[in-house]
């Protein structure tokens, strides 16, 4: 990466919290509820995303001089992983690699030449660890479940944002921006009246790259997004949700090191502990 690349760090996301302010919420809980261990977003059922285009002829002659280099990763959404980070759930470290390519069907975007995944299974145990134990602290000593098991947690909705975002361009994610929002779970008549299912969407950390549709790039960062549902088990219709998004990117570091890489996954994790605090207490 070089001196040109420009970012934002620990830019502020909006947040989105939609249902009862905490007083009321509190109340119900108070009458019960089930509480479900973090689900990982991508491994739920999600809508199908298209295969991998052949070369236009535009990125044909875009790549002709390129021949002497590796050629561009194929992102295969039949390949788990990469439907993942295609679709902004990816949990792991990203590598970029091979500086960038412009390819598309309908707009050549930028995206990095090469991309690797790596420690997925180790990032999905600590950021499933992290998000449960931040849902622990907000129910409190005074909110107790009465069972902790696996919810039939519903595959999430997912809408595309239309339009543009200030941080489009330099942003570590895949454009275009798609938001996600509970779907209703299947009604239960008896039992506990609520149920409190924390969703992990994003939990990763990447080096200096291009991720899809990035004018500049950015260095080194990291990305975390999760979602916070109670149900009403009743009627299988989300009773209070948030959505929480912590990012940050280090300015001119390309290749950050391992604990570098950590502490940015720790900054990214304080802003969604500092975003649903204010979304469930207030």
């Amino acid at each position: 990466m070089t001196a040109f690349l420009l970012v934002i760090a620990c830019a502020k996301l909006p947040e989105t919290h939609h249902g009862l302010a905490y007083d009321g919420l509190d109340k119900a809980l108070a009458a019960g509820f089930v509480l479900s261990p973090s689900v990982v977003v991508a491994d739920q059922p999600a809508p199908p995303l298209p295969p991998p285009h052949a070369p236009t002829e535009i990125e044909k002659h875009l790549l002709e001089g390129d021949a002497h280099l590796a050629p561009p990763t194929v992102l295969d959404p039949a390949n788990p992983e990469i439907a993942a980070y295609l679709r902004n759930d990816f949990v792991g470290i990203l590598r970029f690699g091979g500086g960038l390519v412009r390819m598309g069907e309908t707009a050549l975007e930028v995206r990095a030449r090469l991309v690797e995944f790596h420690q997925g299974e180790e990032l999905r145990k600590q950021g499933t660890a992290w998000l449960d134990a931040v849902v622990a602290s907000l129910l409190g000593a005074g909110l107790s479940p009465v069972a902790v098991r696996d919810a039939d947690a519903p595959p999430v909705n997912r809408a595309n944002a239309r339009g543009a975002n200030e941080l489009d361009g330099r942003d570590n994610v895949n454009l275009p921006r798609v938001t996600i929002s509970p779907a209703a779970m299947a009604p239960a008549a008896e039992g506990p009246p609520y149920a409190v299912v924390p969703y992990l969407r994003a939990y990763y950390a990447h080096n200096g790259g291009w991720f899809i549709g990035q004018e500049w790039g950015c260095s080194g960062g990291a990305r975390v997004e999760a979602m916070l549902v109670v149900y009403d088990r009743r009627t299988g219709q989300p009773a209070w949700w948030q959505v929480a998004t912590g990012r940050h990117v280090e300015e001119m570091k390309a290749q950050p090191s391992r604990a570098q890489l950590d502490q940015y996954l720790l900054y990214a994790e304080a802003q969604v502990e500092e975003s649903f605090e204010r979304g469930f207490l207030r």
